[in-house]
């Protein structure tokens, strides 16, 4: 599967060890992590032109001789895009034949089907398991998984990465939160691994009829917002930690450390790149695998919007960091307030009281002038005006700038009050949309 550099340390250096790969890799100079992935690059591009259909032609349309492409920019505008898995082919992503598939979750235009070998995906756990051992789990530990385990791939590189550790090992699927809770004591779980919002409703359970000991709780699938890692926090007392990933990327594209801020990217297995970044360094999240060969993917657009964090870790890794995701691409609304994502009005309505946590930002269009309307319940008995005044106050005090855009006329503020239940959704809710037309 791999060559070079990287082929050595796995071989000679780090063996079968995921301790010894967790040492190896926190002090590892970048010069090393440089070489590796450049190696890694140059590989997976030889490779997929041979063996990948859609590659190959990308190549010859764009008339790039790829043994002169050494780095992501000698692609040009070559790259892989969610509408390709999508309207294409299969096969013509299919390098070799495949043992295993796994779907996304069909948020962005319907499920897309990443295919894998049995040996990727153990490969895939061992890293997993480095990422789990580097923020304190080990054998004697017990993990409950609740990823959904259909098609989702997490669950089940949860339960590899644990596997290769020997540590205890539930990957129940996606149970309701009062199953789970009824077996915490049962079986002795202190390690807990769940989506942001399904973590909320165990805590709320936790919290009326008591909690057990819980060492960890590592949170990845959907945004967590700041207001819900705290509440998930305080219930059980325990770190939550995040992870950050997708089907496309094999599951775990990297995670916090303990000092929590920031994802470490796995830079081993990953070539990342931030398209198009804004004056903040914020732009796409692009991804190239470097260790797959079943369907490897060149310069995917992951549609994430994030940015490098540049600082040093206090941890020690020299792994690069990236922020938590701002958003999607296709989330971002280009309007008269200026780029809005989603991460601006949870920041604007998390402490907000008497309104749910169903809410949603439309924006609107009447004449030539751009409408931001928050659209809430409420809940407590609360006066609508207090909730228009907090939310202008949090508007206003924590995006300066979004607010000034107000007072220049270039967009309306107004507010759609509605009865509790009507913005309930899914498992990720579109809590912006613009509705402008065309």
């Amino acid at each position: 599967m791999l060559g070079g550099l990287r082929n050595l340390v796995e071989r000679v250096v780090i063996g079968d060890s995921v301790p010894a790969l967790v040492r190896w890799g926190k002090p590892v100079p970048r010069s090393v992590i440089r070489g590796i992935q450049a190696d890694g690059f140059r590989q997976v591009i030889r490779y997929a032109t041979r063996h990948q259909e859609f590659f190959a032609r990308r190549l010859r349309e764009q008339g790039i001789d790829p043994r002169r492409v050494r780095r992501p920019e000698d692609l040009g505008e070559i790259f892989t895009t969610p509408e390709d898995l999508l309207s294409l082919p299969l096969e013509e992503f299919l390098c070799r034949p495949p043992q295993a598939v796994f779907e996304t979750t069909g948020t962005s235009g319907g499920p897309k089907r990443v295919y894998f070998s049995y040996d990727e995906l153990e490969f895939a756990g061992r890293y997993q398991a480095a990422a789990l051992y580097e923020n304190g789990v080990r054998p004697g530990d017990r993990v409950v998984c609740t990823f959904d385990a259909g098609y989702w791939i997490s669950s089940w590189v949860t339960f590899l990465g644990c596997r290769q550790m020997g540590v205890f090992c539930s990957a129940v699927g996606k149970p309701h939160p009062r199953d789970t809770y009824d077996r915490l004591g049962r079986y002795g779980y202190n390690v807990i691994v769940g989506d942001p919002t399904w973590l909320v409703s165990l805590s709320e359970i936790a919290e009326k009829e008591g909690t057990f000991p819980v060492k960890l709780i590592f949170a990845a699938g959907d945004r967590m917002t700041d207001v819900y890692r705290s509440y998930v926090q305080d219930v059980w007392k325990a770190p939550v930690i995040l992870g950050y990933g997708s089907t496309e990327m094999g599951g775990g594209l990297g995670m916090e450390c303990r000092q929590r801020e920031g994802i470490h990217i796995d830079e081993f297995n990953f070539l990342v790149e931030i398209l198009d970044p804004d004056a903040e360094g914020y732009g796409e999240l692009v991804v190239t695998t470097l260790s797959r060969r079943t369907m490897p993917l060149i310069r995917y657009r992951v549609r994430d919007v994030t940015r490098f964090i540049e600082e040093s870790c206090g941890c020690g890794a020299t792994l690069r960091r990236i922020a938590r995701i701002r958003g999607r691409r296709d989330e971002m609304v280009v309007m008269g307030a200026g780029n809005m994502y989603p991460e601006i009005f949870e920041n604007v309505l998390h402490d907000i009281e008497g309104i749910s946590d169903n809410w949603q930002v439309g924006v609107r269009q009447e004449g030539t002038h751009d409408i931001l309307e928050f659209r809430l319940e409420l809940s407590d008995g609360i006066n609508a005006a207090a909730v228009e005044a907090s939310v202008e106050r949090n508007l206003s005090t924590r995006y300066p700038d979004v607010w000034a855009n107000r007072q220049c006329g270039m967009y309306r503020l107004e507010f759609r009050f509605l009865p509790a239940g009507t913005l309930a959704q899914g498992r990720k809710p579109r809590r912006l949309v613009d509705e402008r037309g065309t």
